[in-house]
């Protein structure tokens, strides 16, 4: 039974008048003394097992990682500190911190009291008491004596041990077991192993010996990753192999983990090719193909008890031709100062040309190989000092088209995915063209005639020289140069001329001379400045045949021609006449046969029929007036080429020229433009009555201007075949006295024999 507390006004009296010694039971002290070894070493075996635990899972944390990542020895210092960092501060909150700890007698008191209500604070009462026992008034001592007999005699019952819970400290101290028991059994069985890792552990460098062991080619370290490049939207083929040599074992599977840099992650399983056996092959391969890969990939491959970490596929541009220019140095025919000609894909040089085809691309570049199609040979390219991104490809003389298949590859290890085409075309010197033609000569000419050429001469790049070039039955051929005027390369009117009476300055004696009956081939040839063959380059015309005739056979010929235009104007006049009368039978007024108005409908047809005539009217007259006009040409031609064979007279130029051809000019230029232009009134006229009467009659009017215009020229047209007839017949008197003449000079030469012979 606890004493009654006492009063602080009765404590103070008391204490104040005796002062009794008072000391705890021996059962007591020795009761909280053996609990206090009892809480130390509980908390001893408690936080020894804790950090045996701690210490041999950082040791099977550390094999795995070992052998698993097999770090760097520097990441393996820096692990170890971080292991030893961490069991320290384990080993102080979990051991240290409470096994030195002070454990006051009122706390282990209260400890009791709480595991054994029954005590009713006797314990702790008589644990304080020892602290004011000299204050205490002799009741109060009393009671505190009473109270600690109580406490005594409760304590002589309690069984400390009943206190603690020994479940976690069991568990802790299996587990603890556990674990260096695993620990010794690994060291045990796999001795080697256990050997190795106290090596790992002093940073040996040597790599864990391992049943499966992979491999993969081709990646770059860079920052502790393997590396290798890829073009963007290129695809890629991995291949790794697992060896079958040293007792390594091939995988049932190899595994990619990849990472994307959006954070997305994955696993896909490598294709196995064929089925390798140990002691046949070497090694057992394994592919994936990564497609159109647009961005970085990181990954990892597992495969068996094997891993390689941090692989990555790291997209960059491909390398791109961006520009392409060829130096060229031209032939000296071409008479050209050096120039750089920019291309793309193609280019076409002049032949003989030499040249430095000039590359740039996008990247810095590694290497270039430069194939030549034609040629089936490599080509040397020249990498620029001063840009890494430019480099040269000599050529040689150009003489046949090239094709260069040009491979690049970049210092990021990437190439092009399909060879540059570069194209250089040769362009060979082409002969010079020329393309003349006879103005005012036909397929006869006198032995005195001139001989026009018109046209032109080109060439790809200049003429030097051209001439004409006559030649009679199996002579040697005559040259004739051409001025330079002439080799401009312009469409021009005349060349130049051959005149068959021109005579040597030595001799004074024709240069050609030619008779009646005998045959003239010519053309017109050109020479360009083409040097680098023996063979000049010289081009020609087409060969004109002409026949060498009399003055009289060449007028007789013309006359002919003559005769054949006079038949086509009077086909010509006929037309026109049918025309005029044609457009007589266009209807102002449309009415019936008697005269009447007709219907609505019916003048609706008249009209469309009268439209129609008005069409026919309109292209008549366009071809009228081409025929015409074709007519008058032809007699001009006449009078050139009268003129060029030297055979013209004043009289027959002025029927020809003045009384035919130019008033031929004038009825087609002028006269039928007029009829024309009042024909396309018509159309309007036909739906207003007050016009249409007037317009038809102008037509009409100029219609017959017209046909009296073309008839002058007929009749002038009839003067002349009468006046051709008339030097036909003086002509055929001429060769009949000719012949006459011939025939009595052979008789009296025939009687002049005779004599002789008599005699």
């Amino acid at each position: 039974m606890v004493a009654p507390p006492l009063d602080e006004t009765g404590l103070k009296d008391h204490m104040s008048t005796v002062a009794l010694s008072y000391t705890i039971p021996k059962l007591v002290r020795s009761k909280v003394r053996s609990l206090r070894w009892l809480v130390r070493g509980y908390v001893l075996v408690e936080g020894l097992a804790t950090v045996v635990i701690g210490i041999c899972l950082a040791f099977w944390l550390m094999l795995f990682l070992d052998w698993m990542f097999e770090p760097s020895p520097l990441v393996r210092v820096v692990f170890g500190i971080g292991v030893i960092l961490a069991m320290a501060v384990l080993t102080w909150k979990s051991l240290l911190s409470r096994l030195f700890a002070r454990l006051p007698d009122s706390s282990l008191a209260l400890l009791v009291e709480r595991n054994f209500p029954d005590i009713q604070q006797s314990l702790v009462t008589t644990i304080q008491g020892q602290r004011h026992a000299e204050s205490l008034t002799p009741t109060e001592s009393e009671l505190l004596e009473h109270t600690s007999a109580e406490a005594s005699a409760k304590l002589a019952h309690v069984e400390l041990s009943q206190i603690f819970r020994y479940g976690p400290l069991l568990w802790k101290c299996a587990i603890a077991l556990l674990l260096c028991g695993s620990i010794a059994v690994f060291a045990t069985i796999h001795t080697d192993a256990f050997a190795f890792f106290l090596q790992r552990i002093q940073l040996s460098n040597t790599p864990w010996p391992r049943r499966v062991q992979l491999a993969v080619t081709g990646f770059d370290e860079v920052d502790g990753q393997r590396v290798i490049n890829i073009a963007r939207d290129d695809n890629f083929e991995l291949k790794v192999r697992a060896s079958l040599l040293d007792e390594h074992v091939a995988p049932e599977q190899v595994e990619i983990r990849y990472r994307l840099p959006d954070g997305r992650r994955g696993r896909d399983t490598m294709t196995q090719i064929g089925q390798a056996q140990a002691g046949q092959a070497d090694s057992q391969p394994f592919q994936y193909e990564f497609k159109n890969l647009a961005s970085d990939i990181s990954f990892d491959l597992i495969g068996g008890d094997d891993r390689i970490y941090d692989l990555r596929l790291h997209v960059v541009e491909r390398p791109q031709i961006v520009r392409t220019e060829l130096e060229c140095e031209f032939p000296a025919y071409l008479r050209r100062v050096p120039q750089t000609l920019p291309f793309s894909g193609r280019i076409e040089i002049p032949q003989g040309t030499q040249s430095i085809c000039q590359i740039e691309v996008n990247k810095s570049l590694r290497g270039v190989q430069v194939y030549d199609s034609g040629t089936k040979e490599q080509l040397n390219a020249s990498m620029s000092a001063d840009d890494p991104r430019r480099f040269a490809i000599p050529l040689d003389t150009a003489k046949i088209d090239r094709v260069l298949l040009v491979d690049v590859q970049d210092t990021d290890g990437v190439s092009n995915r399909e060879p540059y085409r570069l194209m250089v075309s040769v362009v060979p010197d082409e002969i010079p063209e020329v393309a003349v033609q006879l103005r005012g000569i036909g397929s006869a000419v006198t032995p005195q005639a001139t001989i026009p050429f018109s046209g032109a001469i080109r060439d790809d790049y200049a003429v030097t020289s051209a001439w004409i070039e006559g030649q009679t039955d199996k002579l040697e051929p005559q040259r004739r140069e051409l001025p330079a005027s002439s080799i401009t390369g312009r469409d021009i009117a005349e060349l130049g001329r051959f005149d068959l009476a021109a005579t040597s300055p030595q001799t004074h004696k024709k240069t050609l001379a030619l008779k009646p009956g005998q045959q003239l081939t010519l053309s017109v040839k050109a020479q360009d400045a083409y040097n680098l063959e023996q063979a000049p380059h010289i081009g020609s015309s087409q060969r004109f045949v002409l026949d060498v005739v009399t003055d009289s056979e060449l007028r007789s010929i013309l006359e002919k021609r003559e005769l054949g235009l006079r038949q086509r104007f009077e086909a010509i006049h006929e037309k026109m006449i049918a025309t005029r009368e044609l457009l007589t039978r266009i209807e102002l007024e449309p009415k019936s046969d008697e005269g009447t108005p007709l219907a609505e409908e019916d003048k609706v047809l008249r009209r469309e029929r009268d439209k129609l005539r008005v069409s026919g009217v309109l292209q008549n007259i366009t071809q009228l007036t081409f025929e015409t006009l074709g007519v008058a040409e032809g007699f001009e031609d006449i009078v050139i080429e009268l003129e060029n064979n030297r055979i013209s007279t004043e009289e027959l130029t002025e029927r020809l020229q003045n009384n035919i051809a130019e008033p031929l000019h004038e009825v087609a230029k002028n006269l039928m433009p007029k009829l024309e232009t009042q024909v396309l009134k018509l159309p309007a006229a036909l739906d207003e009555a007050h016009e249409n009467t007037r317009v038809q009659s102008e037509a009409i009017i100029q219609s017959d201007v017209v046909i009296e215009a073309m008839q002058r020229i007929l009749d002038r047209m009839l003067e002349l075949e009468s006046y051709n007839e008339l030097v036909e017949l003086l002509r055929g008197i001429v060769t009949e006295q000719k012949e006459l003449n011939e025939a009595t000079r052979a008789r009296r030469l025939e009687k002049l024999r005779s004599l002789l012979d008599d005699e």
